[in-house]
């Protein structure tokens, strides 16, 4: 395990850190004060407080809206108490499998996965709440996030997760031994060029549904959504959604990219979108190497910031290493019944989850911090940042934290 790490190419002046000084002072008198669910103190600095690593004030409610035939995720902040007598959301994993695979799995190895969300409660009065799209990864599927995306909701926040059905795990199992043919090298850039602009499409038609969905008079999420402030993320694959549609969207303020950055081999690069930014991945990730992470940081321009969890995989971003954790994990669940696992997806798949890996409890509370931190700060929701600043990697043992930022 590498040693924490704290770089910064900040420049702090007498005159920046009287500045700090004199921004602390009246946050301490209750002047410019972020909200007071960041649970701040008057003995650490705001930029060092891990406040966001534990669910928020709000209950999360959850429903499922349609965009043109894909389906939309979503997430959403409801007030305490508007939960009593519903029973939280659960999905099953068989229901997520094509059809002809879904009679092979039994009921009692048929993973039911709770969620912290209830369906169809009555969102919260103290909106309109910013905006978040999220963009998950290959053979992934919106609702394999639930740790990240209830944790967002309850953080005041409506979180909108388009499903990618291109790039899901119905079209990863149909896909599956595939090959594609040969193309140049133009003809492959202008392909991805494609790919990127029908990707980032789908982000900004969401934004568009919640913002239809804001407007329509008795539906569940009138009045609760503000669509001038949005923020996007993405996961392995769906990094490139999320920075495509920060690139060309207006609406988009900030985007976080997790466990992805430039494609090996080097052509196509993805655009460097000229917003606020955090990368994050971690450090053990065989999927999307550290150094293709770590390139991608680099292209960008500040202000920017990079999170690397040292001993974290590739699905410590998900919710993947625990589904169906009592049956063995998904893989194990799918040899048992006689799914055959495509190679690719099982390596895919064990990543962060199977070998000496931080493990899920260990890894998330960083994840859920910096994140919700991203968003709050840059979306306007506290006047200041909070857990955005070197002191903060310390915060979150046994995970060891490695944070830069070019402000």
């Amino acid at each position: 395990m590498r040693p924490t790490h704290i770089r910064t190419t900040r420049r702090l002046t007498a005159w920046t850190i009287l500045a700090l000084a004199m921004a602390l002072l009246a946050a301490s008198c209750g002047a410019d004060e972020p909200a007071e669910d960041a649970a701040t103190t008057t003995t650490v600095p705001l930029a060092d407080q891990a406040a966001y690593a534990e669910p928020g004030p709000y209950v999360v409610g959850t429903t499922t809206l349609d965009l043109d035939g894909r389906i939309v995720e979503v997430w959403y902040p409801a007030d305490p108490g508007s939960e009593a007598g519903a029973t939280r959301d659960v999905f099953e994993i068989r229901q997520l499998l094509p059809d002809a695979l879904k009679s092979l799995v039994p009921d009692e190895l048929n993973p039911r996965y709770e969620t912290a969300a209830y369906r169809g409660i009555p969102a919260s009065g103290d909106g309109p709440f910013p905006l978040v799209i999220f963009a998950h990864g290959f053979g992934a599927y919106p609702t394999e996030y639930q740790f990240l995306l209830t944790h967002l909701a309850s953080w005041g926040f409506v979180v909108a997760g388009p499903d990618f059905r291109e790039r899901s795990l119905l079209a990863a199992f149909a896909n599956a031994g595939v090959t594609t043919t040969t193309t140049d090298d133009a003809t492959a850039r202008e392909q991805a060029r494609q790919r990127l602009a029908d990707e980032a499409a789908i982000m900004t038609g969401t934004r568009e549904l919640l913002a239809a969905e804001n407007d329509r008079v008795g539906g569940l999420l009138e009045g609760r959504v503000d669509t001038t402030r949005v923020g996007v993320a993405g996961h392995s694959a769906g990094v490139a959604s999320a920075v495509a549609a920060a690139d060309v969207d207006p609406a988009v303020r900030t985007f976080i990219a997790m466990s992805g950055g430039r494609p090996p081999g080097g052509g196509f690069e993805l655009p460097a979108p000229d917003k606020p930014g955090m990368v994050m991945t971690g450090g053990r990730d065989q999927v999307a190497a550290l150094d293709r992470v770590e390139g991608f940081y680099e292209s960008l321009d500040p202000p920017k910031r990079l999170v690397v969890i040292d001993d974290a995989g590739h699905n410590s971003f998900n919710d993947l290493c625990v589904i169906g954790i009592e049956q063995g994990g998904l893989v194990e669940i799918a040899k048992q019944v006689g799914i055959p696992v495509p190679e690719q997806l099982e390596r895919l798949f064990n990543d962060g989850c199977v070998g000496e890996f931080l493990p899920p409890a260990d890894a998330w509370p960083p994840i859920l911090h910096f994140v919700t931190a991203q968003l709050r700060a840059e979306l306007g929701v506290d006047p200041q940042p909070v857990g955005l600043g070197p002191g903060v990697a310390t915060a979150f043992p046994p995970a060891t934290v490695t944070y830069e930022e070019s402000l």
